[in-house]
């Protein structure tokens, strides 16, 4: 039977593999990826030989340091994972339009309709897969799949470096047969129930009930749907830099009231971020647009210099723009938000600047409430108080 056209490029390890590509006698050595001068330091890649050590991605430098005396950290490059994350797609992009980037390392490729040009999606794969390596010193896994879901976890069961292309058959089987932790969109959150109720695999998923899904939260459907390799979502060639999320709100009545403002706003922001970080992105611009009673439009609009993920650091971007915004003494009826320039907010988000680890934390734990009981279950008094 003919396998499925959808391709998972997965390059484990993407900043470690360059840094040995570019520097021989790493190989076979435990190095990590970290800012060594920065406090707090934390593990952003590591070699296949540091993680055999029990180093594990996330975790603090010292730690790391502490398991493993001597460990060798070398200094983030991102220039370096730009330029070899762009010639990635570039690479992809020679036999289809259909590229799609999902973070570092990671591509999703449609090759559908490229036979007469390039042979079937396995032919095309193994040469796209020699290229890579050739080019850019990379070992990557390839996997093809009849959807998105079922080669991204064939990519993470063949990886490192392996190769294997499945028919609707065989994927299903596959899929079913494989830990939870493996299905796209179950993090650490979701495991810890899923271990409550003695679900281990993907396949214990894929069996649930609809009351069932309802019950493990909002995303439970799409869960169980992605677990059954339902997956009709198509490989997005528009760069997640290039999308925004957005949302607005009415003031009734309307107001001039700084307070009421910036906690409406702040609102809006919770909810436009929690979005983004659900899909793993930040972001690094903020647009505030502001309709008055009288019929006159404003906007403002604020850059960081960094990505941005945590409720409290896009609130004072958006604040920013806001003030730019509000140049007038009218009653404001009507405010509207967009977050853009999205990009992966992964590990890469260490490498300009550390995050504080309590505002992360308390982030994550806000973020479980709310993906479990709603937006609702939380909020600021102030903002009970505006409503009331």
């Amino acid at each position: 039977m003919a396998g499925g056209s959808i391709l998972h490029i997965n390059v484990v390890g993407f900043m470690s593999e360059l840094e040995e590509s570019l520097e021989r006698s790493l190989r076979g050595r435990p190095f990590v990826v970290a800012n060594e001068g920065a406090p707090r330091a934390s593990v952003l890649d590591l070699s296949p030989a540091a993680h055999r050590e029990g180093i594990r991605r996330g975790m603090l430098l010292s730690q790391a340091r502490y398991l493993l005396p001597g460990l060798e950290a070398k200094p983030p490059r991102p220039e370096l994972y730009r330029q070899a994350e762009e010639r990635l797609v570039r690479l992809g992009l020679e036999y289809t339009p259909l590229v799609e980037a999902a973070g570092a390392g990671h591509l999703f490729i449609d090759l559908a309709g490229t036979c007469r040009l390039y042979g079937p999606p396995v032919d095309a794969t193994q040469r796209l897969g020699a290229r890579i390596r050739e080019e850019l010193g990379l070992s990557p896994t390839l996997a093809l799949a009849s959807s998105k879901t079922a080669s991204k976890v064939a990519s993470r069961v063949f990886r490192p470096s392996g190769f294997v292309a499945l028919s609707p058959r065989e994927e299903g089987s596959l899929v079913r047969r494989q830990p939870a932790a493996l299905l796209p969109g179950v993090g650490p959150v979701l495991l810890g129930r899923f271990s409550l109720l003695g679900i281990d695999a993907i396949g214990d998923i894929a069996d649930l009930s609809e009351a069932e899904a309802l019950a493990i939260g909002p995303r439970g459907r799409e869960l169980v749907a992605r677990a059954r390799c339902i997956d009709a979502s198509p490989v997005d060639p528009e760069p997640a830099e290039r999308r925004a999320a957005s949302g607005a709100l009415v003031f009734e009545p309307d107001t001039t009231d700084p307070e009421v403002l910036r906690l409406r706003l702040g609102a809006l922001v919770a909810e436009l971020a929690f979005g983004l970080r659900k899909e793993g992105l930040g972001c690094r611009r903020a647009r505030v647009g502001l309709s008055y009673t009288d019929g006159i439009s404003a906007s403002g609009t604020a850059r960081s210099g960094r990505l941005l993920s945590r409720d409290d650091e896009i609130l004072g971007l958006a604040l920013t723009a806001l003030g730019q915004a509000r140049g007038r003494r009218v009653r404001v009826r009507r405010l509207r938000l967009e977050l853009s320039e999205l990009r992966s907010a992964g590990p890469e988000l260490d490498l300009f600047e550390p995050e504080d680890l309590r505002l992360s934390r308390l982030q994550a734990a806000l973020d479980k409430i709310h993906g479990r009981f709603g937006a609702s279950a939380i909020e600021p008094c102030a903002l009970l108080g505006i409503r009331a």
